[in-house]
């Protein structure tokens, strides 16, 4: 049998053993979703907040900042990307659901990523703790009581929840509305920054690739030429070592442009293996250099645990994690982006909120379902 299926059945076993041992704390709602709510979480996020209260309030308002960024960022990117669809460009829908896999392996289609569910478990973490948590420190920061706090699960679904008291919120200032909302979204862009970082200017330069290795190359071409053979691999070019970029790894494309930055026509190209140089002199076609190889990027550590699996899974962190935070910050009603809509029209416009938040929250809607089904429509 599958390791890693038998792996995820039993975790949903000892999902469901935990779910009937705390049966009589866990409310059951449409059959599907289970919430479990704590004291332990609540006396935990208090400690935090009381702590240092300005500190909060100060890192939560440069959040709002950031997530009114992002917010119209999200839309403008949903507008461009409506417009592509209509004209044809994008065939694929531009919104995934990323779903887990009982595999250990990845797959996509048309409007959907399976990713491996262990991946996916870790990811949701990372995502939604930090989410949730800042959400009830900035509340309680700002002195707003928090009704519950626990753990859900929808279906197969993992989650957490912090609910503060919609009526004392409510009544509270702008700002402090605004603190609590961005709070969310800001603290999934600040994960999706420092792992970023650390994947690329920490953990990468420890497996960066040095060299890259021929795939195959173009009879008669200039490569060929000079001896170039399948499976040679090179170390340097042009008497640079050659590395890989995080940004290249993560794009599949642009190897060695660092190394062949600025090469012409008709100049001479030297690839260095341990022990030989080989000169390809180049060709020109339509204006472009040109030396018929295909080639891929070889990586120090070329084995399941550092490209398999640590790279991939921070890879993933940090990516959902932005777009997680992107996407729950568009002004959609009851998202927070939507939310924090309704704190802003309550400022300026408190008559016309409904009308304004109803509005907004609609077409974006309509948009958000043009950009899932339209490629399919068009």
């Amino acid at each position: 049998m599958d390791v890693y299926l038998l792996s995820v059945i039993l975790f949903f076993s000892v999902l469901a053993v935990l779910i009937y041992k705390y049966r009589k704390r866990i409310d059951v709602k449409y059959y599907i979703l289970f919430t479990f709510r704590t004291k332990r979480f609540s006396q935990m996020i208090d400690n935090i907040a009381k702590k240092s209260p300005k500190f909060w309030k100060i890192i939560s308002t440069i959040a709002i900042f950031v997530c009114f960024y992002y917010m119209f960022q999200g839309v403008y990117l949903l507008l461009l990307n409506s417009q592509a669809i209509y004209e044809g460009i994008i065939t694929q829908p531009g919104l995934q659901l990323v779903l887990p896999s009982a595999s250990a392996t990845a797959s996509s289609g048309p409007g959907y990523m399976l990713i491996p569910f262990w991946f996916w478990i870790i990811t949701i973490f990372c995502i939604l703790v930090p989410h949730e948590l800042s959400h009830g420190i900035i509340a309680r920061a700002e002195k707003i009581r928090l009704k519950s706090v626990g753990l859900l699960l929808f279906g197969v679904l993992p989650g957490a929840f912090v609910e503060p008291d919609e009526k004392q919120l409510k009544k509270a200032k702008t700002m402090p509305r605004l603190r609590v909302f961005a709070a969310g979204s800001g603290a999934n862009f600040l994960v999706a920054a420092l792992v970023l970082f650390m994947v690329s200017y920490i953990i990468w330069p420890m497996g960066v690739s040095s060299g890259i290795q021929i795939l195959s190359v173009n009879e008669s071409s200039p490569a060929d030429m000079a001896g170039i053979k399948s499976n040679m691999t090179f170390y340097q070019v042009n008497g640079n070592v050659v590395e890989t970029t995080y940004q290249e790894y993560l794009a599949g494309t642009g190897y060695l442009g660092d190394e062949l930055k600025g090469v012409k026509p008709n100049q001479t190209i030297v690839f260095q293996t341990d022990t030989e140089s080989y000169y390809v002199n180049l060709k020109e076609i339509n204006g472009h250099p040109f030396m018929g190889i295909i080639y891929k990027p070889v990586f120090k550590m070329d084995i399941g645990l550092f490209l398999g699996n640590i790279i991939p899974l921070l890879t993933m962190i940090w990516l959902f994690s932005f777009a997680i935070g992107l996407f729950n910050i568009l002004p959609l009603y009851p998202l927070d982006g939507g939310l924090m809509l309704e704190a802003v029209s309550d400022r300026f416009m408190k008559k016309h909120t409904k009308t304004i938040v109803k509005t907004v929250s609609m077409i974006l809607l309509l948009i958000i379902l043009y950009n899932f089904f339209g490629p399919s429509l068009m």
